[in-house]
């Protein structure tokens, strides 16, 4: 045994040969296995010993090199400085490590709502006056001009419905276009090319 190693595993599946023997068979194999974890290096003319006891040896040598090496990574830590200690958190990290003191605002959940519409209503206006982004979505959507007014509105629509907001007129464009390729705007998506390739 390694030293001041205090314990050993001993498997259950153990059962399988110890219980084809005698009381007194299965009691020396258990002497001889403890004398052996504490390097007393246990020799048996018994051959029911012997037998009994070889894959229970080769089972704690596996074990015992599992350990040398765990014991081996800690000390390489260990010279390391151990454990990296913690950072700072980045105030726009996703989860911080320690919970941010909350502000103490009061806002009723209508007003929530009217700020998260009013952004909405900007941003779409924001959309409707700027021609080459316009143009672009028409492109790589083969949509005919002015059906993007519609598609806005079933996107207000569901963002109503999923209470979600975005903190400027970038990151509504780009929640807008993922939602362009998300399945739930396909369908009406797929009704306006068409609409678009009658008048074509």
């Amino acid at each position: 045994m390694a030293e001041n190693k205090k314990s050993f595993i001993l498997y259950v599946d153990l059962i399988h040969t110890v219980k084809h023997l005698t009381d007194e068979q299965a009691g020396k194999l258990f002497k001889h296995i403890l004398s052996y974890c504490n390097d007393e290096n246990p020799a048996s003319d018994d051959v029911i010993t012997n037998l009994a006891f070889e894959p229970v040896k080769q089972a704690l040598k596996r074990d015992l090199k599992k350990y040398e090496n765990y014991i081996e990574k800690q000390k390489a830590n260990g010279k390391k400085g151990g454990r990296p200690k913690a950072k700072e958190p980045n105030p726009l990290s996703d989860n911080p490590s320690k919970a941010k003191k909350a502000d103490s605002v009061s806002v009723s959940v209508s007003d929530n709502v009217n700020v998260i519409n009013n952004n909405i209503d900007a941003w779409i206006k924001d959309i409707s006056n700027s021609p080459s982004y316009l143009e672009g979505i028409y492109m790589k959507l083969k949509l005919r001009k002015g059906t993007i007014s519609s598609l806005l509105k079933d996107f207000k629509a569901h963002l109503k419905m999923y209470e979600t907001d975005s903190t400027n007129v970038s990151e509504f464009k780009r929640h807008f276009s993922n939602w362009l390729n998300n399945e739930n705007a396909k369908g009406r998506l797929a009704q306006y090319q068409k609409e678009t390739k009658g008048q074509l």
